[in-house]
Order: structure tokens, then sequence, then C-alpha cells
């Protein structure tokens, strides 16, 4: 039973946001979950919308298709301590419903959720009641959804729905490093100490075959682990 439920829209999400007290939690003796919902494998390539082609095209050049992104994602857990738990849902840019998919194009990913996806959003809820059980007192910390990324949406609408049958608390973190650029107003920064500051940043390094989306090299990287505060709020 989890004292504390992270969920990650992605591979990385909530290390990128939360690694550093997640790994405090851990420390304290706490039993610490990280779920991520889109965790599925890709499809076939005849299953892929041209954007998803064209995405797939830019990540092998720059090396990065093949890998495992699981695998990364246990690693650097385990380098914090936690324990994780990996769903079978695919990533928006593979989704589709009767007629085409549902997010074919780099505005569409980061627009409104689909209305024809309700039904996933019940069953990420019905999965998350599956795999987690909260100890007395557990907590979850969803995505706010800065940013507005659909898998972001879809992680904290289904939070919601469970967490409200489960009776547990829930709290939003800001997703990083969209929140890098966002108005951040309610959110309470989390102290961290050098120790944290310092696994996040091998918790971090763990997931290297995203490292070159999002910083130009290693001492960027540094910087975004080492002095980015991480934020919550209820």
């Amino acid at each position: 039973m989890f004292n504390a439920l992270y969920l990650s829209p992605h591979f990385d999400d909530a290390v990128f946001s939360c690694g550093g007290q997640i790994y405090q939690r851990v420390r304290r003796g706490e039993w610490v979950v990280v779920v991520t919902v889109c965790a599925a494998p890709p499809p076939p390539p005849a299953e892929w919308s041209p954007f998803a082609a064209g995405l797939h095209a830019r990540w092998s050049a720059q090396g990065a298709a093949a890998v495992n992104r699981a695998r990364e994602d246990r690693a650097a857990l385990a380098m914090l301590g936690a324990e994780s738990a990996h769903l079978a849902f695919h990533d928006c840019i593979y989704r589709r419903a009767v007629g085409g998919w549902l997010y074919a194009s780099e505005q569409a990913i980061f627009g409104e959720m689909s209305p024809l996806e309700e039904g996933l959003v019940e069953r990420v809820a019905a999965e998350l009641g599956r795999v987690a059980e909260p100890a007395s007192g557990g907590e979850v910390f969803s995505p706010f959804g800065l940013g507005h990324h659909v898998d972001h949406q879809l992680a904290r609408r289904a939070a919601e729905r469970w967490s409200a049958r489960a009776g547990v608390h829930l709290h939003y973190y800001a997703d990083y490093p969209y929140a890098a650029s966002a108005p951040l107003a309610g959110f309470a920064e989390v102290a961290l100490s050098a120790e944290a500051r310092q696994a996040k940043l091998r918790a971090f390094q763990a997931y290297s075959s995203q490292l070159s989306t999002f910083w130009a090299d290693e001492a960027a990287v540094a910087e975004a682990a080492g002095h980015w505060a991480e934020q919550v709020f209820d």
C-alpha cells in the first residue's frame, strides 16, 4: 500500500517535475509509487498518422526511437527508491476513433481533449484503482496540466475521478518543463536538500533518450535538476 502516488502522463514527467520530493519521501521511509499512464508500446507503423510518422522520423534521427523508455523509467525510479507501475494506454499521437486519428498535429496535442475520450478517462481511473491501494493517509500527486498537453489533461481527469472514489487526498504538481514558462499562482515550493537535488539529477540522466529534446547539453540538464523549484498545491 502506498503512502504517496505520483501520476506521470509519460515516462519522465513525474521525475522531471517531482524527483527530489520523491527521493525525500522514500528516505523518510514512505512507500512511493510512480504510475505512468501512457506506457503502451507504439502500435505498428502502418497504424501511425502522418504526424506520428514524422515524429518518429525525427526521433530516429536523434537516435532515440529504438530506446526502451520503460527500462529508462525503471532505472530512474530505482535511483530514487520508488516503485514503478506502467499502464497499457497509448500516447495521444496514436489514439484513434472511427474516422481517423484524434490528435494528428502539434496544435491538437496541446488543444482540448476530444469528447470521444470520456470513456478513456474512466478506463484509466479504473486501472488506477486496480494497480494502486492507498495506505491510511495516502496521498496522490497529479499533474496540474501546465502546457495543456492532452495526455496531462487525461492523467489529471483520471486522478480526480479515482481519488474521489478512493477517498485519498489529491495534490497537483507543476508540470516541468512546461512550468518553467508558465504562471504558477497558488503553488507552494517544496524544500529540497542538496542530497535530493543530486539524486534528482542522476534520475534525470537515466532518461538519456529524452534529454536532447528539452536541454541543449549536460550543463543545462544539471541546471534544471538542481535549480528549478518543485512546486505543488492542493
